[in-house]
């Protein structure tokens, strides 16, 4: 199994040096996505493609490879190509008609023929000669050589051939870590994840800034989707995930600010903190406003909020609408943790202001204690993304009830998603099963008999235990995680 990686067409036109060392970077990012397979393929850098060689043993996985190939940013396109002995046309035909014919048959089609290296026919000839066996054995086929329903690449190179079996698409953009730092300031809003998304896309080395408005349910909702951001886009870079509590400056802002200027202050004071805590070590600081999508999003708003920040302040986002930054999010695939949380209003009021002014913003912030943001600081917390989850987890055996096996008389509710329910069915027949997915769980529990005990599961137990936690914390104590004993598991 063999596949061959086009990058972007915007590198190619780059001078040899740029376009060497960003062949090299995206090759070595390929690597470490690729590390659970490392044994079993090889990756191979040319002047203007990648080449990634995989042996057998991993043609069940081609769907599974394809799928974290297309995840890695500055990859324009994924062929899997058949690789084989060139010995003539005839061999040719023979060695690719299994898998072309179904797909020309009833159809019009073409044939084209790159040929490197020195032989004694021409592209032209072979085009012709091995096109007219397929013509010869498809059913009702006709060949089309301007606008075709299907074409067939072929390139002989040396004494091999190749076939263009599938090609994929992506996104075609620079690689992971080509620039340099940025902090994103994260939560789990749409307009967060996809603004941080962006960043990585543009080949930015990401960490988290994280501002803990209420508690240890937020605080894990939004660590679980900047590790599905790190995991999916920007496993080469060893991000980090900072959080600053921010429920004591909240109090402050609601007892002591114009319900007016709420909203700014708050932004505002992010931006403070971000600048003096790592100003040296990021050029950027990544925010997901859009322009007029909220009051505190208005141009004059956001130009007082900028002026509290010493840094360069980025808005991916600027000029996107609501509906395309949730399309993003749906292909991206942070929507259901967008929609799994309630959005913080905790500091919004009734008509905030949409044209602040700065002096009388400052002024309010004088109500603000003078050490509040000295406070707030020195309590930071920094931690590899890497284990922001597998830490907290194991906090939260102290607060949650693991069960192994199921009790009469309780409830199992099956958190995960209808894509991997219909994949691996959960069959318990001695106990009552209802099945809510995740993204849907924290309002609908509220719905349910209060007098029954219930056991949230998934396979791993992480969403099972950040749910089940969010829910206690709003006093629901009837509540369990189920880690299924070995033996009894989930039928495919």
């Amino acid at each position: 199994m063999k596949f061959i990686i086009k990058v972007s067409p915007e590198i190619i036109i780059k001078s040899k040096p740029v376009r060497k060392r960003t062949i090299k970077l995206l090759s070595k990012n390929i690597n470490i996505f690729l590390k659970e397979y490392k044994e079993n393929l090889k990756v191979f850098s040319l002047w203007d493609k990648i080449e990634i060689v995989a042996w057998e043993n991993l043609i069940s996985l081609k769907d599974e490879i394809v799928k974290i190939l297309m995840r890695i940013p500055w990859i324009y396109t994924i062929s899997e190509v058949i690789e084989k002995d060139f010995v003539d046309f005839e061999n040719v035909f023979l060695e690719t008609k299994d898998y072309f014919l179904d797909k020309i048959s009833n159809k019009t089609f073409a044939l084209r023929v790159h040929r490197t290296w020195i032989h004694d026919f021409n592209s032209m000839q072979a085009e012709r000669q091995i096109g007219g066996m397929f013509l010869k054995n498809a059913i009702n086929t006709k060949v089309n050589l301007s606008n075709p329903d299907y074409t067939i690449y072929i390139e002989i190179r040396d004494d091999k051939f190749f076939v263009i079996k599938d090609t994929f698409y992506w996104v075609g953009w620079y690689p992971v870590s080509f620039q340099w730092k940025v902090l994103s300031l994260i939560s789990w809003w749409f307009d967060s994840g996809v603004s941080t998304y962006l960043s990585m896309k543009r080949w930015c080395e990401v960490d988290f800034l994280f501002f803990n408005l209420w508690g240890n349910a937020h605080e894990l909702g939004v660590k679980q989707v900047a590790n599905y951001l790190w995991n999916n886009f920007s496993r080469n870079y060893n991000a980090k995930f900072i959080t600053l509590n921010f429920e004591e400056l909240v109090k402050e802002i609601l007892t002591k600010i114009n319900h007016k200027y709420r909203w700014i202050i708050l932004k505002r004071s992010m931006l403070k903190c971000a600048s003096i805590v790592w100003q040296k070590e990021h050029f950027a600081l990544i925010k997901w406003d859009s322009l007029w999508q909220v009051s505190s999003q208005t141009l004059i708003n956001m130009s007082v909020i900028n002026k509290a920040s010493s840094m360069l302040v980025l808005r991916p986002l600027i000029t996107y609408d609501k509906q395309e930054i949730i399309n993003i999010s749906k292909h991206i695939g942070t929507f259901s943790f967008a929609c799994n949380m309630p959005e913080y209003c905790g500091v919004i009021s009734d008509k905030p202001a949409t044209k602040s002014e700065e002096s009388v913003i400052i002024e309010e912030e004088k109500n603000l204690s003078e050490d509040i943001f000295e406070r707030v600081i020195s309590n930071k917390k920094v931690e590899s993304i890497k284990q922001v989850l597998s830490e907290d987890l194991e906090c939260l055996e102290k607060w949650l009830e693991t069960v192994y096996l199921p009790s009469f008389g309780e409830i199992v509710i099956d958190i995960r998603d209808e894509e991997k329910k219909a994949k691996f069915p959960l069959i318990l027949n001695w106990i009552e099963l209802l099945s809510i997915p995740f993204y849907d769980i924290n309002h609908l529990f509220t719905t349910l008999d209060q007098t029954k005990t219930y056991l949230f599961y998934c396979e791993r137990g992480v969403l099972s235990k950040l749910h089940a936690l969010y829910l206690k914390e709003k006093w629901f104590n009837n509540i369990k995680v189920l880690r299924l004993e070995e033996g009894i598991k989930c039928k495919k």
